[in-house]
């Protein structure tokens, strides 16, 4: 039994390690050149995914339902909607490199560090209790322009329920 436990976790150690995000890329040596990333499309939609779902769910739905100007839920609205704009902006980060990564979504890799931009900088405001509906707007629009790029790039993005946010 006890070399059966062994055997198994040599194994998952294995294929930990094969499983490996990021290999420095091979050839020419540029500097600047996109790293290696095995699986970049099939990452970029788990990513792009979540971080979509997220930012729908937790900021822009509430935001268009008006539970940032209800005084009872405000104070709660403004805080989940900070935790998943950083949520949001990790995963987009996440995204960008694997779009960078693969030849057919390297042009998304520009919108996505925008989005990014937008949200971290609604979610820093709605933190200190400021809401700016433009900004808010903008981050909408191009989370919309993400999703018909990555469309028309053959990767349509399905968006994900993110972990709950308390």
């Amino acid at each position: 039994m006890h070399r059966l436990s062994v055997a198994l976790l040599l194994v998952a150690a294995l294929a930990v390690a094969a499983c490996g995000t990021q290999s420095s890329t091979s050839g020419s040596g540029t500097t600047g050149s996109a790293p290696t990333i095995h699986f970049a499309k099939t990452k970029f939609l788990l990513h792009a995914g979540l971080a979509l779902g997220a930012f729908h769910r937790y900021v822009y739905k509430p935001f268009r339902a008006g539970a940032f100007r209800d005084p009872l839920h405000h104070r709660v609205a403004l805080v989940r909607a900070a935790a998943a704009g950083l949520f949001v902006v990790h995963e987009v980060r996440i995204a960008a490199q694997d779009a960078r990564a693969s030849p057919a979504l390297s042009k998304l890799f520009s919108p996505l560090t925008r989005f990014a931009g937008l949200v971290s900088a609604f979610a820093t405001r709605a933190r200190s209790g400021q809401l700016d509906s433009s900004a808010l707007q903008g981050a909408s629009g191009a989370a919309d322009a993400i999703r018909s790029a990555a469309s028309s790039a053959g990767a349509p993005i399905t968006e994900r329920a993110p972990p709950a946010i308390p």
